[in-house]
């Protein structure tokens, strides 16, 4: 029953993964009202770093540079201008052309940016039965340690399911035929964490006299699960590592 509901929520998600559609490319954003055209694009690049960059690449490109300012975020070429600005995880740039340029002209200068940002999938399909399973399994590990604490101070000790305030499943990857990968994302009470880091602020606090209440909040956590196909040909949990928990605000 362990591997059929894991191997039934594996295919929903690489179902789901496969339908999902590519992100809008720069033809997609183009439009002109006959006397100037304009377009844009996203990039993982700092604002300051594109326009940086960008100006050999529209030389090499054939289009004539006139000036920029990497710190504005803004360049001028001759019947071009380029504006980048930081739009929430990535930077918004936009190609505006006085000439009206068209979609082909216009949309290649746009692919000079590069560094798109990575798609954004579409919430993976939850299977109550392979989350509750998961909760089991964490439960029966009780600890888990965060990846990069070497000493093992930042940590989660789960003794039930009400430990579990949520638990989300945000990715699957197999890996190997017989290994299976699952990024999670729990909510847990802040009972049931450590966080030194946290736990060492207030600590300053006190001693400098600014004592602040004992923390509540639940604490959101990322963690890695990983599954493996043994003999039996069923599917067993293997281990669990965290890459990030944060109290929430």
């Amino acid at each position: 029953m362990l591997y059929r509901r894991i191997a039934l929520s594996a295919a929903a998600f690489l179902i789901a993964a496969a339908l999902f559609g590519d992100e809008p490319e720069c033809a997609s954003n183009y439009h002109s009202d006959g006397k100037s055209s304009e377009t844009f694009v996203l990039t993982t690049l700092a604002p300051k770093a594109v326009i940086e960059r960008l100006p050999r690449l529209l030389i090499a490109a054939g289009a004539s540079m006139q000036w920029s300012e990497p710190e504005k975020g803004i360049l001028k070429a001759e019947g071009l201008d380029v504006r980048a600005e930081t739009s929430g995880n990535a930077t918004h740039v936009t190609f505006r052309s006085s000439t009206g340029a068209d979609k082909t002209a216009l949309c290649r200068y746009a692919s000079l940016v590069g560094n798109p940002p990575a798609p954004q999938l579409p919430p993976l399909p939850q299977d109550p039965a392979l989350i509750e399973l998961m909760k089991d399994d964490l439960i029966m590990r009780h600890e888990i340690v965060e990846q990069d604490d070497k000493a093992g101070l930042n940590n989660i000790m789960l003794a039930s399911r009400t430990d579990f305030l949520e638990l989300t499943v945000r990715s699957m990857k197999q890996t190997a035929a017989d290994r299976r990968e699952y990024g999670i994302s729990m909510l847990l009470p802040r009972t049931a964490c450590n966080i030194m880091g946290e736990d060492m602020d207030d600590v300053s606090a006190g001693l400098g006299g600014r004592g602040s209440p004992p923390r509540t909040k639940p604490v959101r956590v990322e963690a890695t699960l990983v599954y493996l196909k043994k003999s039996d040909n069923a599917w067993h949990f293997a281990g669990a590592t965290i890459s990030h928990m944060e109290s929430t605000k």
